[in-house]
């Protein structure tokens, strides 16, 4: 019979050791790295979320882009272009990104097929210009269809008549005692439609008060915003 030694028995079990921490080791870095690249891609997931995020609420509450309505100037949008966009909006410089507004790309630079989007919903305001005519000898009002911020009067009373107050939506706006003539621009509440009012004194009144007022259609959509933080 063959009997090992106790040395070579001990020499064994330290290979074996060995062996297992080797294993250990190399399973420990493995997963040490996929973690490590798990979160890099997370931190770089969130970073374009974020940025998305930012340039989404900057690009809807641009002063340059949106109508005394508070929504989005469909008109404006059509103008506008990554250039235009940079100069009210420095977070955009150096930044790859695309913006869609109903389906249409409003600016656009690099490619950012690889990056994040955020969709979220925004109001869109189609402007037209509204004009009604105050007739002095048979009416005393005239009401403009539609949310605007301001309207424009054209006052021309005939010299027998006198316009003392100009009244919009039972808000006094102009007053004067001895007449009110000209052209004159008065801001008004977007909340409802301007019904405008003339108090006028004369025997018979004539002349004209023209109302004209740039007003806003609204409709919801959809806006897109896509960030690529890794180009």
């Amino acid at each position: 019979m063959k009997t090992n030694a106790p040395g070579s028995r001990a020499q064994t079990n330290l290979a074996g050791l060995a062996i297992a921490l080797v294993f250990l080791t190399a399973a420990t870095v493995s997963g040490v790295v996929i973690a490590d690249r798990a979160l890099v891609g997370a931190t770089g997931d969130s970073l374009e979320q974020q940025r998305a995020e930012q340039v989404a609420t900057a690009f809807a509450d641009d002063p340059s882009l949106t109508t005394p309505v508070g929504a989005l100037d469909a008109t404006t949008l059509n103008e506008t272009n990554v250039s235009t966009l940079e100069t009210s909006l420095p977070i955009l410089r150096g930044l790859e990104f695309r913006i869609r507004v109903n389906g249409t790309v409003v600016a656009e630079r690099g490619d950012v097929s690889g990056g994040t989007t955020l969709s979220r919903g925004v109001a869109v305001a189609t402007p037209r210009i509204e004009s009604e005519t105050i007739s002095l000898d048979s009416d005393d009002s005239a009401s403009i269809p539609g949310r605007t911020g301001s309207v424009r009067l054209d006052v021309d009373p005939d010299p027998d008549t006198t316009v003392e107050t100009i009244r919009i939506n039972d808000r006094v706006e102009l007053h004067r005692p001895t007449g009110i003539e000209g052209t004159h621009v008065v801001n008004v509440s977007t909340t409802a439609p301007p019904l405008v009012r003339a108090e006028v004194n004369g025997s018979t009144p004539t002349g004209t008060i023209t109302v004209e007022a740039t007003v806003y259609d609204v409709e919801t959509t959809t806006m897109e915003v896509t960030v690529d933080a890794d180009a």
